[in-house]
């Protein structure tokens, strides 16, 4: 937790510094549902039962009149979740994993007409995501485990839309998928880690979040 407030100073420091040049700064919350491919001993298919919320700042400048580039620090939680059922038997557990993830991303405009009405509220956004794992904890039938075979790293590729909502307040829905496993390929604990495709072991996220952007790009001087 005290690393997670130093964080937040420092990102509220450092865009509000950024935010005086070039570019805009502004804040990123949203909720997460994900899910580590493979990891499912039921049925081994993607259930997505882990919550989580993410929160952060951001900074962005304009690279044409209808795309710009951004740049997002953001903490995150991801993991994967076996629910109980109604035996209490089924191996259910929980794996959280908490991360400070770096996104740099491209947003486009859509533009297109309703009525003969030029509409420029929506876009695409792709990017890719380099996450820092800074901590977990693995709960097998309600007990805490240790787990080893983690990589503290995360690299994942983004795709989403976005719809703005006004100058300053955006939606944005994402995915995003692994490319390096977040469970180590060598990992034999608990048979958590099936062998049987080339994604298994990485992070699957669906993420919803509100953005809002301070101010306006400063002319050059």
């Amino acid at each position: 937790m005290k690393r997670f407030i130093l964080l937040i100073v420092f990102i509220t420091i450092f865009l509000f510094e950024t935010s005086a040049q070039l570019f805009r700064a502004g804040i990123l919350a949203g909720a997460a549902i994900t899910d580590i491919a493979g990891a499912d001993l039921v049925d081994r298919d993607n259930d997505f039962h882990k919550w989580g919320f993410s929160l952060g700042g951001l900074v962005n400048t304009n690279i044409s009149p209808r795309s710009l580039i951004q740049m997002e620090i953001v903490y995150i939680q991801k993991g994967t979740s076996q629910l109980a059922d109604s035996t209490g038997n089924n191996g259910y557990y929980t794996l959280a994993l908490n991360y400070i993830d770096v996104s740099l991303v491209l947003k486009h405009t859509i533009r297109f007409k309703i009525k003969g009405i030029p509409r420029d509220r929506f876009g695409i956004e792709e990017g890719i995501t380099t996450g820092t794992i800074i901590s977990s904890r693995f709960s097998y039938q309600s007990n805490d485990l240790p787990i080893t075979n983690l990589n503290k790293i995360d690299l994942s590729l983004l795709l989403g839309v976005n719809y703005k909502i006004n100058s300053h307040l955006f939606l944005s829905l994402r995915y995003s998928n692994s490319i390096v496993h977040a469970i180590k390929h060598t990992s034999n604990y608990l048979n958590i880690y099936p062998y049987t495709t080339f994604n298994n072991g990485n992070n699957l996220v669906y993420q919803i979040t509100l953005g809002y952007v301070f101010n306006k790009t400063k002319k050059n001087l």
